[in-house]
């Protein structure tokens, strides 16, 4: 171990002054509440947008093709055509979907008709399993439909009730365009536990779909489900190669991308906020040095008197001020990592499923997160440590020495 860093480590273990002890303490706990405060919060947000991304694949496809000029009416020979050598793509589906007015009684809600081949369905996304009460088989019937179980509150109807569904597409007459009516039975109530689905989905077999919304042969689209939803984009880029004009393709994470976005800004904006936390314990740090060079103006002439040089001094107080930051940094990460551990572990946090779409709150923490607290603390440490170690380098002997 190099001489300058050995005398660091005596000048913060000198017990001669009590102040200088109590600064020295505070300036490490400063560094490590906020280390393991910053990853607390760094997991907590990349838990709950973990949690957001799980809750959404599991009702999203994770890759959709749209055509956006004319029908899409070749939808049976596409998948052959694009879709065969791609391994990655374990299921596809053609798919309806489109807005409508659900009505009983005196009560109209607004509804998402979606329109699927219900054996192929719960290949790409399992929404069979969602069921709370009644059969997702039984859509394979025309007038048999799967309801969003806030649908079924808002309409005050249950397993076997009837009610009215009504396209925005209706047929021209002589007085006007007359929006389209069916009656529907309810087959089955559906939980996803996502309110912006469960108030507004209503689920029929494609066939029944395409004739209620006289798509005549023709869909919204085809949907994916992928063996690594994470790998969405990467298909997506595959597939734009092969696939042109007029058709998109969209991934899961375009179709959510505000919300990521939201996020993850908030994950940064947090990360910012925090990052002050430990900056505040740099301030600590700095006090502590500059009165550790003013106690030790005496050491520091004989030091430069027997040929140590400004640059060894300098050295000396600059590994006082990262010696409290190692120590506080591999502190603070160890007792964060243990609270994130211990709190995912157990679900120690729970949550309102109908607010936050999830039962308890995850905490999720990455090696990035990790090295970039653990970095961004120890350049603080280093920089809150420049300005006191160069003023007590250039502390001069005759100076020092005189009156000692």
């Amino acid at each position: 171990m190099p001489l300058y860093i050995k005398i660091a480590f005596r000048y913060l273990l000198s017990l001669k002054t009590k102040a200088l002890s109590f600064m020295t303490i505070i300036s490490l706990l400063g560094i490590i509440v906020g280390v393991s405060a910053l990853l607390i919060t760094l997991a907590v947000m990349s838990g709950f947008l973990w949690g957001i991304k799980e809750k959404i694949l599991e009702t999203s496809p994770h890759v959709v093709i749209f055509k956006i000029s004319g029908k899409f009416t070749e939808y049976d020979e596409f998948p052959e055509k694009y879709l065969k050598n791609i391994p990655e793509i374990v299921e596809y589906q053609p798919f309806i979907y489109s807005q409508a007015l659900a009505s009983k009684g005196s009560s109209v809600v607004s509804v998402v008709v979606r329109g699927v081949p219900p054996d192929k369905d719960k290949k790409v996304l399992g929404i069979d399993r969602k069921i709370t009460a009644g059969s997702y088989d039984a859509i394979k019937e025309d007038n048999k439909v799967i309801i969003g179980k806030d649908v079924a509150l808002a309409l005050d109807i249950w397993l076997g009730d009837s009610f009215t569904i009504m396209s925005p597409f209706g047929r021209k007459t002589p007085l006007g365009y007359i929006p389209k009516v069916k009656k529907v039975y309810v087959a089955g109530i559906i939980d996803f536990g996502m309110y912006e689905y469960d108030s507004t989905y209503i689920g029929m077999n494609l066939e029944a779909a395409q004739k209620f919304f006289d798509m005549k042969g023709s869909v919204t689209g085809i949907q994916l489900k992928l063996d690594d939803p994470y790998k969405a984009d990467v298909i997506k880029s595959m597939l734009e190669k092969k696939i042109h004009f007029p058709y998109i393709v969209r991934s899961w994470m375009d179709l959510n991308k505000s919300l990521f976005q939201a996020l993850q800004l908030e994950k940064f904006a947090m990360f910012l906020v925090l990052a002050l936390i430990v900056l505040v314990a740099s301030f600590n740090i700095s006090s502590l040095l500059i009165t550790k060079a003013r106690e030790k103006r005496k050491d520091i002439g004989i030091l430069k008197t027997i040929g140590a040089n400004s640059g060894f001094i300098l050295k000396i107080f600059l590994w006082q001020g990262l010696i409290i930051g190692i120590i506080g940094t591999l502190i603070g990460t160890t007792i964060g990592l243990s609270v994130i551990y211990f709190v995912d572990t157990y679900h120690l946090i729970k949550l309102n499923p109908e607010v936050y779409m999830m039962e308890y709150l995850p905490l999720k923490i990455n090696v990035i997160d990790v090295v970039a607290v653990f970095i961004s603390s120890m350049v603080i440490c280093f920089i809150s440590s420049v300005i006191p170690a160069y003023m007590a380098s250039k502390e001069t002997p005759s100076e020092v020495l005189r009156y000692e």
